[in-house]
């Protein structure tokens, strides 16, 4: 009986031990509940400002496109199964102090993309080290599939600032550069078709 405990106690205390606190970054992150600073969610970008204030807030609070309820097989409720089947393509918000955290990734990741545009450069090796030299992590950039959002005429890229994604299109057509949370399939672009 007694040597059956002994694995079990040691596979519990085994798996348990490398278990973070929730909420921590690391051991090292001073970053408390409640702190006005966001916490990043791994290595800071060089570009991001975790001293930046947030902008104001504009406009009326709410969820756009919130469904009003209909019964099952109305037209409400098809438009509410239809936005569920796409959900898992739409990015997550950022909290307003992460949002400007960030905003000085996407100022410099644009800087750099318009000095690709005007060399003529939309090339994926060119776009990744445009995000890399920002200090961004976790860096991609690919050709848009049939279920990506934008025109198609350039490549997806994106990377993480640590306290939320840069991401974008870049091509001859245009380029485009925002910053927002991960998609809701987990990570930063979503997956190719």
């Amino acid at each position: 009986m007694r040597r059956g405990l002994v694995p079990l106690t040691l596979i519990v205390l085994l798996t348990t031990a490398g278990c973070a606190r929730p909420g921590r970054v690391d051991a090292a992150s001073d970053a408390t509940p409640g702190s006005p600073r966001p916490a990043p969610s791994r290595s800071v970008a060089a570009c991001a400002d975790p001293d930046a204030s947030p902008a104001p807030a504009t406009g009326a609070p709410g969820t756009p496109g919130t469904a009003t309820a209909g019964t099952p097989g109305s037209e409400d409720q098809f438009q509410r199964d239809n936005q569920a089947n796409r959900a898992f393509r739409q990015r997550g918000v950022l909290p307003p102090q992460a949002m400007a955290a960030v905003q000085p990734c996407v100022a410099e990741v644009r800087a750099g993309l318009d000095r690709l545009r005007a060399e003529g450069r939309f090339d994926g090796p060119a776009i990744e080290r445009v995000l890399t030299d920002a200090g961004l992590a976790e860096v991609e950039s690919r050709r848009a599939g049939r279920l990506d959002t934008g025109d198609g005429s350039g490549l997806l890229f994106c990377g993480n600032s640590g306290f939320g994604y840069v991401f974008g299109q870049h091509g001859p057509a245009g380029t485009t550069v925002d910053a927002g949370g991960a998609i809701a399939d987990g990570g930063c672009l979503p997956a190719p078709d």
